[in-house]
This record gives structure tokens, C-alpha cells and sequence, in this order.
């Protein structure tokens, strides 16, 4: 009953988390121009490669290593944000020089809109440390709750149309995470033997974070590439593919959250039952991703335009039904070897895959939504090749 309890408070929160960010890209899709969509979409995009660096050297080495002898404490987890404060610098930057037509003082909103949700991020990493992630799930649904207050209260023709939705995202979230924060109690922790240049999380969080960038540049990262190339209506029609596509990837994030500590303790232990746990763990996450492909083999086209509004019916989510499966693949692989703390293999795995994506890229001469994820089909897909490979290898070097 305490596994299920949980199990339970694991997806329900990645639930509520994958809720929220859906729900404001479909709103905020039907309500803003494709142009305004597509400069929000940028935004989120470098707000998702934040989110991947918190989640590498944050809240996957907090599954891996917090129960072990490697204790992470309260305060060395906001040491850990440090790099995640830095990274915001350059994406900032980068960002007002390469959105078009941005508004006077965005890069105001912006980093306003940035820090509310590192502050967001903060709590959830504190609240999972504590075991209470249902915490988190007021910071994620105050979100929800900002992107419906701009819509009914931003006139569409406002000049500052940008910056007041990133208001309305930061402020909801900066707010709901310093109330969660004043109710939790500071604990005295254990110290770790270690010197933190030598944990072994870190170089664990640095390889985590090398390959899941890489991951992010074939995907998410398009956005803002075709932002900066003048092509609005590419990278918002990228945005809306990538946005259906992802509710199964998010689910199995949330399994892997669950997963992740025990495969990790019987890694460590050298478990016979490790093998038959990381291959269930893997059929059912690519399992249930190819039951989200036929759903979207078979309704997606209509369901782009129920969501989305009419701006974007014509897309037809036929073209992108492998998405999901190789999602699933990568993960799945990446949380093996994570658990077997052999994250550089997923590093040179999505190294390679990186080239093949590139390769791709520049032999791919017409890009139009229905191509345009040909390359990262590419790179993925021979990612997860090398990472099955190296995972079937490993097992059979340790005897697992």
C-alpha cells in the first residue's frame, strides 16, 4: 500500500506538471498570432533546456544518490542550483538577440519570468528530497491559473502582448513557490564524507547533462533556431507537433522518476532481478508509447485543430507517429544506464546520434513542417540504437 501510496504521488504530479505546460501551449496557441506563438515558443523552448539542466544535476542525481551513502543535504541541493542560475545568463541573451519584433523591456519579463521558474523548480526538488512532491503541484497549477488570467485580461493588440504573458507566468509561480517554501521546516543533515569536487553525482549530472542538450538541440532547440532564421510560422507549427507528441514522453519521465532509485539500489547491489526489472521497465514505457502513436496515427490530424484552433488544422500528425516510440527508447535507455551510473555511455550514444542528426540536417535542402523532423528522427533513432547495444553489453560485463 505505501509503494502504490508512492507511485501515486509520483505520476500524479508529473501529471499535473505535464497538464500545465500543455494546457498553455494550447491556449496560449488559439489566443496569440502564429508570430506571437512562435516568439513564445522560443521562450519556452530556453526554458526547457533550463529544465534539463535542473533536471541532470539536480533531481535524477537526488534519485540516484540521496538514499545512498552520498547524502544531499538541504543546503548542498541549492548549491546545486548554481549552475542552473548561470546557464539563465546566456540564454537571456541569446534570446533578446534573437527574437524578432521583442518588445521594449522583455528582457526584464523575461528574466522575471526565468526566475519564477527556477524558484518552481527549487521547491520541487526540496519537496522530493522530502518525500512530499505533492507540494509541488500547487506552483504547476498556479501556472495554469497565470496563462488563463492573461488571456482574459491582455488585449490582443497590445504592444507588450510578449511581456505581460511572461508576467503572468512568472508571477503566479514566483508567488505559489515562496509560500510552499515558508512552510518547510529547515532540517539539520547529514554530512557527507566526501569533498564535493570528488561526489560521484557530479560527474554523473555533468555526462546527464551533456547528452540531454544534445537531445534538446534535435528537438526543442529548432524552435529558437528557426526563430532566429525569420521562420515564425515553422518553429510554431514545430512547437504545436512537439507539444501532442509529448503527454506519453512526460508519463514515462514520471515512471522513470519512480523507477529510477530502485534499479539504481539494485544496480548497486548486483541483483539478479536488475535485468528483469530494466526490461519490463523498458517494454512498458515503449509500450505504452506505441499505443499514444496509433492514437495519433488515428485521430491526430483532428486533434490539432480541436486543441490548437484553426491556424493549425492542416498539420497532419501522421508524419511524426515515431516520434513517440523513439522518445520512449531514449528515455528508457538513458534511465538504465543512469541507474547502472553510466551516463557517459548515454553521452557518446547521443554524441553520435548528434552527427547523424546533422548530417541529416544539412542534406535535408527543403524544410517545410512535413520534413522537417527528418533529421531528428535521425539522430534519435540512432541514439537509442547505440544505447541498447551498450546497455545489453554492460549487462553482460557485470553479470547482472
Amino acid at each position: 500500500m505505501k509503494k502504490f501510496s508512492a507511485l501515486f504521488q509520483v505520476i500524479f504530479e508529473q501529471a499535473i506538471f505535464t497538464l500545465s505546460f500543455f494546457c498553455t501551449q494550447t491556449l496560449l496557441a488559439r489566443y496569440l498570432s502564429v508570430a506571437g506563438f512562435a516568439s513564445f515558443s522560443a521562450v519556452y523552448s530556453a526554458v526547457i533546456l533550463l529544465n534539463i539542466i535542473h533536471g541532470c544535476t539536480v533531481m535524477e542525481p537526488l534519485l540516484v544518490f540521496s538514499k545512498s551513502d552520498h547524502f544531499i543535504s538541504k543546503s548542498l541541493l541549492m548549491q546545486l542550483h548554481a549552475p542552473l542560475a548561470l546557464a539563465s545568463i546566456p540564454v537571456t541573451i541569446y534570446l533578446v538577440g534573437h527574437i524578432p519584433d521583442s518588445p521594449p523591456y522583455f528582457v526584464l519579463a523575461l528574466i522575471f519570468a526565468l526566475t519564477g521558474f527556477i524558484a518552481y523548480w527549487t521547491v520541487r526538488s526540496i519537496a522530493i528530497l522530502e518525500n512530499k512532491s505533492l507540494k509541488s503541484v500547487i506552483p504547476a497549477l498556479s501556472q495554469f491559473a497565470g496563462v488563463c488570467m492573461a488571456i482574459a485580461l491582455i488585449p490582443k493588440n497590445s504592444p507588450y502582448q510578449l511581456n505581460e504573458v511572461l508576467i503572468f507566468l512568472g508571477l503566479p509561480l514566483l508567488l505559489a513557490s515562496s509560500l510552499i517554501s515558508r512552510g518547510m521546516a529547515v532540517k539539520t543533515a547529514q554530512t557527507s564524507s566526501y569533498p564535493l569536487e570528488k561526489m560521484p553525482w557530479l560527474s554523473f549530472g555533468l555526462n546527464n547533462t551533456f547528452s540531454q542538450i544534445l537531445v534538446w538541440a534535435m528537438t526543442h532547440g529548432l524552435v529558437i533556431f528557426y526563430m532566429s532564421r525569420q521562420q515564425a510560422e515553422l518553429a510554431a507549427n514545430f512547437r504545436v507537433v512537439m507539444t501532442l507528441v509529448l503527454p506519453a514522453q512526460y508519463l514515462n519521465i514520471a515512471i522513470s522518476n519512480y523507477q529510477l532509485p530502485k534499479l539504481s539500489r539494485l544496480a548497486e547491489e548486483r541483483s539478479a532481478k536488475f535485468a528483469t526489472m530494466a526490461r519490463t521497465f523498458m517494454l512498458v514505457t515503449v509500450g505504452f508509447s506505441l499505443v499514444y502513436s496509433l492514437l495519433l496515427w488515428a485521430a491526430g490530424e483532428s486533434l490539432v485543430g480541436l486543441l490548437f484552433g484553426v491556424k493549425y488544422a492542416g498539420l497532419n500528425m501522421r508524419d511524426y507517429v515515431l516520434f513517440p516510440v523513439i522518445f520512449a527508447a531514449i528515455q528508457g535507455g538513458r534511465t538504465v544506464l543512469k541507474a547502472l551510473r553510466l551516463t557517459h555511455y548515454a553521452s557518446w550514444a547521443v554524441a553520435v546520434g548528434f552527427l547523424f542528426f546533422l548530417f541529416a540536417f544539412f542534406f535535408n535542402g527543403s524544410r517545410s513542417i512535413s520534413n522537417v523532423l527528418i533529421p531528428t528522427v535521425f539522430g534519435l533513432g540512432a541514439a537509442a540504437v547505440i544505447m541498447f547495444y551498450q546497455i545489453k553489453k554492460s549487462l553482460k560485463a557485470i553479470n547482472l
